[in-house]
This record gives structure tokens, C-alpha cells and sequence, in this order.
């Protein structure tokens, strides 16, 4: 089923990604779920950094994994009694201009989708050369998407007002090549919806969805998709508006990650180091969960969603 996922998806791909977009803007979207029926279970994880040092050593058998629908740390979820898992495709965000050295290893592994941009902790120091930089990747016919970018007042590592600088080009630069942005917001959503709003509307993801239902709304109202990551697993009270936003949020606005290696889902949460893109699943079967839908809907939904979104022109 792989091999049939991977023609749809990748078709006149050949052997490397010379066009994510226009590759996967060729997909018939409703052909995916028709050939899904009855094969594993299909994971389309929208961000994961899959760059990051904590990938680099072990990077050959994580692809291996991945082909394979493998856990890491030879974890086989109870949860998913057994459910066989097969990943379709993996966004990796850009968060800045440093050297990502597994990507070029990547490149001719039709799962892998890239973006390039400056995570709004990264913007400090970015000066007129860096921007055009990013500017310049962005438009490569091998660059699917634009971000992460966004705003962070968890962090204090970049000035406020540039972070708002760089955000807004960025999506300047997405609206202007037509290649959907990828949003972080965290602890800044005062600040971050009056900024969407004067641009009108887009076309992305707000990544690591962490506001409300009402935050949630807004932003599908925009036109950006809604990705939960494993925070939505978690079962502290405090993350109860999140699960009434994951509820409510539109079947068509729909998306999951990881944000690997981070947000290790529930109930894996602190007892492994590192996430990785096949534990998706358990974010997927918490949607369903939340939403009242099955376990299958969720995940083909999602990858369909994923799809759609980087097929935007």
C-alpha cells in the first residue's frame, strides 16, 4: 500500500523532490482515501524537525522507521491494539540559516516536504543579507513551505518588535510565491491575531494549535489550518480549552504533528527523550477521542488536509 500511497502522492516525483508543491498539487485529493481502505493506518506529521542534532547520528534508522511504521525505543502502543501505521509525509520547518545537515541525505526520500525560515527565537540578529537568503530558498521549486515563523513571549531571545518585523515578511514572502506559512504563537495570541487580521486572508498552519476555541475560529476564518501536536494528549486540567478547541475545529481545517523531538505525547511523556513522527498516531487517536470520530477517519482526514494545504498555488 505504500508503494501505491507513493505514486499518488509523489507522482512524477521521480527519485528526488524537485517540486514538492506542484508534485503533491497533482494529487487527485480523493483518491487518497479511496486507496487507504483497509491498509494501515496513513500519518502525515506537518512539523518535525527532523534537522535538529538530536536526529543526526541515528538518521538512517529513523528513515527506517518511518518506511516501516516502526515506535521509537521499541515502543508498541497498547492504545493502538496492534493498528499497523504508515507514514505518508513529513513537513520539516526551517527556523533558521544554520547548517541542517541531514536534509541533504534527505532529498531523494519522497517523504520528506522542506520549508525555510526564521523561528521568531532566531531573529535577533538577522540582518538584510540573512532575509534575502531566506527569501531566495523560499522560491526553489524543492521548498514546499514558508516558517516556522510567528511570535514568543515564552521566551525573551528576540525583541518583540522583531519578531513582529520578521513575521510580517514572512508572510509577505508566502502570500507573494504562493507557498502556504507555518505559525508558531506561543503565549501571544493578543498579539498575533491583529497581525493576521491586516493581511486579510491566508493560506497555512498555525502549528502546535495552543489557544482556544474562540483563537481556533479565528484563525480557520483567516483560511490557516489547525495542527495538534501531543499537548492535546495531555491530561492536566489546564489543557481543557485546548481539547474543546480540538472538538470544535473543522473536520477540513484538521491537521496533526509531532513537532519532533518535542512534545512527546501522552502516555509517553517523560519517559523517552526524543519524539518521533510515527507517534503522530497516538495525537490522532486522542482527536478521535475528543471528537467522537474513529481512529481511521481522523488520520485519513488529516493526511488529506496536509496534502491540500501544500497544494495550494
Amino acid at each position: 500500500m505504500r508503494a501505491v500511497l507513493s505514486v499518488l502522492i509523489f507522482k512524477h516525483v521521480g527519485s528526488s523532490i524537485e517540486s514538492c508543491a506542484d508534485s503533491v498539487s497533482a494529487v487527485p485529493i480523493s483518491f487518497i482515501s479511496y486507496f487507504m481502505v483497509g491498509s494501515p493506518l496513513p500519518l502525515f506529521d506537518t512539523h518535525a524537525h527532523l534537522d535538529f542534532p538530536q536526529f543526526e547520528s541515528d538518521f538512517d534508522a529513523l528513515v527506517r522507521r518511518l518506511e516501516t511504521g516502526t515506535f521509537p525505543d521499541g515502543l508498541a502502543p497498547e492504545e493502538l491494539a496492534g493498528q499497523p501505521i504508515n507514514v505518508v509525509g513529513v513537513l520539516v520547518p526551517g527556523i533558521d540559516l544554520g547548517t541542517r545537515g541531514v536534509i541533504p541525505q534527505a532529498r531523494s526520500n519522497n517523504l520528506f516536504h522542506y520549508a525555510v525560515g526564521i523561528h521568531p527565537n532566531h531573529t535577533a540578529d538577522i540582518t538584510k543579507t540573512d532575509w534575502q537568503t531566506v527569501a531566495e530558498q523560499a522560491r526553489q521549486a524543492n521548498i514546499a513551505a514558508v516558517g516556522e515563523t510567528g511570535l514568543d513571549r515564552h521566551w525573551n531571545d528576540a525583541p518583540f518588535d522583531v519578531q513582529i518585523d520578521i513575521f510580517c515578511r514572512h508572510i509577505e514572502l508566502s502570500q507573494e510565491i504562493g507557498k502556504p506559512i507555518l505559525i508558531h504563537c506561543r503565549e501571544a495570541w493578543d498579539d498575533l491575531l491583529p497581525i493576521l487580521r491586516r493581511f486579510g486572508k491566508l493560506h497555512g498552519v498555525i502549528h502546535a494549535f495552543s489557544g482556544n476555541t474562540e483563537q481556533m475560529f479565528e484563525c480557520v476564518e483567516l483560511g490557516l489550518y489547525i495542527s495538534f501536536s501531543g499537548s492535546v494528549t495531555y491530561r492536566n486540567a489546564k489543557f481543557s480549552p485546548l481539547w474543546e478547541a480540538a472538538r470544535q475545529t473543522p473536520s477540513a481545517r484538521l491537521l496533526i504533528e509531532t513537532d519532533a523531538p518535542f512534545m512527546v505525547p501522552h502516555p509517553y511523556r517523560g519517559k523517552i527523550q526524543c519524539c518521533e513522527p510515527t507517534l503522530a498516531a497516538l495525537t490522532a487517536l486522542r482527536l478521535s477521542e475528543l471528537r467522537g470520530d474513529s481512529l481511521r477517519s481522523v488520520a485519513e482526514t488529516t493526511a488529506e488536509n496536509a496534502v491540500r494545504m501544500l497544494s495550494w498555488r
